[in-house]
């Protein structure tokens, strides 16, 4: 992230203390800079690729090439394909394409959240920022607030993107359902809540981790390498303990809990429901944001 500008720390010493104010100063402190910008053009190209992706990927299910395979296959293919066209079939597909580009999107957030705290310290303004609002307290929770905006608009730009792609689809693949539905539409809304949360978790790591490239790197760690990490122990777990509750348990790692919080029905065999990933999510993002908080306030700022 470029240096904070000018403008954006004068504008943090004319607003004051209230909450509304803070909040708008980071919120100003990030617009000045390029990396949101860069972040947002991000959110659009993964998507879009996700979009492609989604859209190749749920043409063949709905039209498996049939041609291609011998008699077995072709019976499988067929009743896989008729599945994929009865209505819970499609709200899946329609709830997974009004979602495309999620996974990106969401490690984004969590980058900028990290960002927003981590980048004060990197070009040493936290100095000014705490002695101009000494309620130390008050700055992270304003920068907690500014980063679960941006994770708002991150979504918004996915979302957008998605609602304009996908009734196309639905009509090239000559099929219909309502992207207005319950089931599409409650995914779009806990696809919100996930880059909210994933960018407070990410700020609240920077609180943790106040260097600018550690923050990062163990945010991308335990959003990516660390969850497929889990899953493999946690299936050589039930190797040993063959019981369905070490599966369930994966829920646990943050990057499952958000696979279980987006995917219709159930993310892996034995997986809780999704309200379950919901509730990790929030613990961790509260967790961190806890101890953020208190070694913020104890920690020297120079």
């Amino acid at each position: 992230m470029t240096t904070l500008a000018s403008p954006a720390l004068s504008g943090a010493k004319r607003t004051g203390t209230t909450p509304g104010r803070l909040i708008g100063a980071e919120i100003l402190k990030v617009r000045t800079t390029n990396a949101w910008w860069l972040f947002t053009i991000g959110v659009v190209v993964f998507t879009l690729l996700a979009l492609a992706v989604n859209w190749l990927g749920h043409h063949f299910e709905l039209h498996p090439p049939i041609s291609q395979l011998n008699a077995d296959q072709q019976r499988t293919a067929e009743a896989s394909a008729a599945l994929a066209r009865t209505p819970p079939g499609l709200a899946k597909i329609t709830a997974d394409m009004v979602t495309s580009g999620q996974m990106f999107g969401c490690l984004l957030a969590l980058v900028l959240g990290s960002l927003v705290v981590t980048n004060e310290f990197y070009h040493q303004t936290a100095t000014a920022t705490f002695m101009t609002t000494p309620h130390r307290t008050a700055v992270l929770l304003a920068k907690l607030m500014a980063a679960a905006l941006f994770g708002a608009v991150f979504w918004a730009v996915s979302t957008v993107l998605d609602f304009v792609a996908t009734p196309v689809f639905l009509h090239t693949e000559h099929v219909s359902y309502g992207m207005f539905s319950w089931i599409p539409m409650r995914s779009v809304l806990l696809n919100l809540l996930a880059f909210v949360l994933w960018a407070v978790f990410g700020c609240g790591l920077g609180a943790l981790i106040r260097n600018q490239i550690g923050a990062v790197i163990t945010g991308v760690v335990v959003y990516l390498i660390g969850s497929i990490a889990i899953q493999l122990l946690f299936q050589l777990l039930h190797v040993l303990i063959p019981h369905d509750w070490v599966l369930t348990a994966q829920v646990a790692a943050p990057g499952v809990a958000s696979r279980v919080l987006l995917t219709p029905g159930r993310a892996f065999d034995h997986a809780p429901p999704q309200w379950a990933g919901g509730v990790v999510l929030v613990a961790y993002a509260a967790i961190f944001t806890i101890i953020g908080i208190a070694l913020t306030r104890k920690r020297d700022i120079s």
